[in-house]
Formats: C-alpha cells, structure tokens, sequence
C-alpha cells in the first residue's frame, strides 16, 4: 500500500471532506511512494491548493505517511492490517467478520490500495461499513483499470455509487479517477445508473479510482446490489 504523487495531490484537495475528524484508522500502514522530483511537484500543487507546507514536512524517516497526514490537514490515523510487522495498532483479517471491539468505533476509514488485496473484498466492504460511526467518512483509492496482476481486483464505479449509495444509503461525496503518473486533473465519474453502458470507460494508461462515501445510518435490512447495467434490465 503506499501513497504516490497524484493520490497525494487527491488527498490534499480532499482535505475538507474530513474536516473535524478526530478517531480514524488506515486499511494497512500507508507509506509514501515517491520519485525524488514529485516532492517538488507536491509542494507546487498544494501551493495551487493555498496550502504553504514545505516539502520537508511531508516526509518522515520510516518512509510512512503520518506527517504528510498532518501537513495536508487530516486528522492522525492509526492503522488496521492483519499482521503487525508495519507497526499496526490493530490486527484484524478484513475477511473475517469485525467483532464489538471494533464496531462503529471510527469516523474516518481510508483505504489506499488495501481492499483489493482481500480475497472476500466484499466482506471487507462489510467490515468498513460496521467500523464506520453513523457520519464517518470512508475513502479508498483503488486499482481501476490497466493494472493487470497488481492485486485480486480492479474496482469500478459501481462500488461507490450501486453498494456505498444504492445498497447502504451512504451519501456520495465524490467518485474520481487518477492516472498513475501522467499529470493530469482527476476525471469526475458521475452515477452510472440508468445511463447507456452504464460505467464503461475508456483509458490509455493504469488507473485509480478514488471515492469518498458518507454514512448515514444503519437499517434493519438493505436491497440487494445491483451493478448499473442490470438496474432495468
């Protein structure tokens, strides 16, 4: 799991959406991936963003990200994996059912690159959901499209907008992709439901896609997930 220049840049200027968050956790210890040019670059796209933070701040020693957490605004994040050799404070097999520990325990769940690598991604899902407090935010940035091998999955948009939105009810702060490394703006992914082909897109080069979804509650019993193509089959 590690953090890159364009998700870096991603997750600054999605700094308000966590804005007030105070107990959060990462899917797996998150370290920053970075060229030894894309400090500079970082620097110069959050000087775009009105953020003055100096690229010596944004690093620390271990190679991890809890000081450009700190320097792009979010709240300190502890870290959840199924094994402790990254220095993890909680261990959990995301495939495995969360028990009461870690139930509606966090209002921030960042997942950057994790999911994907979980063999039952779905009960993963079904475990962020349970840690997340009724108004806890949830962003993952997650191998999309062009990344053969890299993990179990590619991920669609059908995840944020026909599971977080249609199944759970979550509100859906925002759905984008990223290229791996061309510099380029995000490209914004609107709800593909009832729309021709509903998701399909076309890329030149590996992708992320990255959401941010918002918990509104919980329900006694949610309808089923329906990809978008299927919705009025």
């Amino acid at each position: 799991m590690g953090i890159s220049i364009n998700i870096a840049t991603h997750m600054a200027r999605c700094a308000p959406l966590v804005e007030g968050k105070t107990d959060g956790i990462m899917l797996g210890r998150q370290k920053m991936h970075f060229r030894p040019n894309w400090g500079k670059r970082l620097v110069r796209n959050m000087a775009a963003m009105g953020m003055d933070v100096q690229e010596e701040a944004l690093f620390q020693e271990d190679g991890f990200c809890e000081s450009f957490l700190a320097a792009i605004g979010w709240p300190a994040l502890k870290s959840l994996d199924f094994s402790d050799i990254e220095g993890a404070e909680f261990i959990h097999d995301l495939s495995d059912p969360i028990g009461p520990d870690l139930r509606q325990r966090f209002d921030l769940i960042y997942d950057g690159g994790t999911t994907e690598h979980v063999f039952d991604i779905a009960a993963a899902f079904r475990n962020v959901h349970g840690m997340l407090k009724d108004g806890g935010v949830f962003m993952s940035c997650v191998g999309s499209d062009g990344w053969f091998g890299h993990g179990f999955y590619q991920v669609g948009p059908d995840v944020p907008w026909r599971y977080w939105g249609a199944t759970l009810g979550y509100e859906v702060l925002g759905v984008w992709t990223l290229p791996r490394v061309k510099d380029v703006a995000p490209k914004e992914i609107a709800d593909p439901t009832y729309t021709r082909r509903g998701a399909d897109q076309r890329f030149d080069q590996p992708q992320f896609l990255f959401y941010a979804v918002r918990k509104q509650g919980e329900k006694d019993s949610y309808p089923p997930t329906i990809q978008s193509h299927y919705v009025d089959y």
